[in-house]
C-alpha cells in the first residue's frame, strides 16, 4: 500500500520491492509493508517502521534520479525482511541485513558518501551539544543532553569525586544519509 504518492512513481516502487522480497524469500512481506512519503524527515532519507510496518521516504527524494531512490527503497526493504527472517533482536546494519543488500545487487552500506547526493533541499541545521568537561584534567566528552551522571574516569581512579562541569556547545550537523 502507497500513500501520499503520485502514481508514476507508485508503481515501479511496488514492483521493485515485490522482487527484492521474493529474492529474499519473504514475498508474503509485500502485503504488510506500507510505503509513504514524508515531509517530517529532513536529515535521513528513509525511516523503516517495524511496528506498523512501514517505510517512510523523504519527500525531497522523490524527485531524486532514479538509481538512489531504488538504493534507499531496497535499504529500508531490507530492514523489513531482516526482521521478518532473523528476529527483532538483530543489528540494525548487521551481517543480516548486509547479506540482503548484496544479494539485492547494492552496496551495503549505511550512509551515502558524503557529497553524493545534490538536494538543495537538504539544508545543514544546527544542533546544540552539550560539553562535559572535568575542571581537574580537562577531559571532555560531548552529548545531545546534558548527563549528570557521567564522571571523570581518571580523577575517579585517584580518589577524587570526579564531577563534570556541563555547558551548551553548538555543533553544526550536515545531512547524512
Amino acid at each position: 500500500m502507497l500513500s501520499g504518492l503520485r502514481p508514476e512513481p507508485a508503481s515501479w516502487w511496488r514492483e521493485s520491492i515485490a522482487t527484492w522480497l521474493a529474492l529474499w524469500g519473504v514475498p508474503q512481506l509485500e502485503q504488510h509493508l506500507t510505503i509513504s512519503v514524508s515531509t517530517r524527515l529532513r536529515t535521513s532519507l528513509a525511516r523503516c517502521f517495524l511496528g506498523p510496518s512501514e517505510i517512510r521516504i523523504a519527500s525531497f527524494l522523490v524527485a531524486a534520479p532514479e538509481p538512489l531512490v531504488r538504493e534507499v527503497l531496497c535499504h529500508e526493504a531490507a530492514h523489513a525482511a531482516a526482521v521478518a527472517l532473523h528476529g527483532r533482536w538483530i543489528r540494525p546494519h548487521g551481517v543480516e541485513w548486509r547479506g540482503l543488500m548484496s544479494v539485492a545487487g547494492f552496496a551495503p552500506r549505511a550512509r551515502l558518501p558524503e557529497g553524493s547526493l545534490a538536494l538543495p533541499v537538504r539544508a545543514s541545521r544546527s544542533r546544540v551539544l552539550w560539553e562535559h568537561r572535568c575542571p581537574v584534567c580537562q577531559a571532555s566528552r560531548l552529548a545531545g543532553r546534558p548527563v549528570r551522571q557521567w564522571r571523570c574516569a581518571a580523577c575517579c581512579e585517584v580518589g577524587l569525586p570526579g564531577r563534570l562541569l556541563i555547558q551548551r556547545a553548538t555543533r553544526t550537523t550536515g545531512s547524512a544519509g
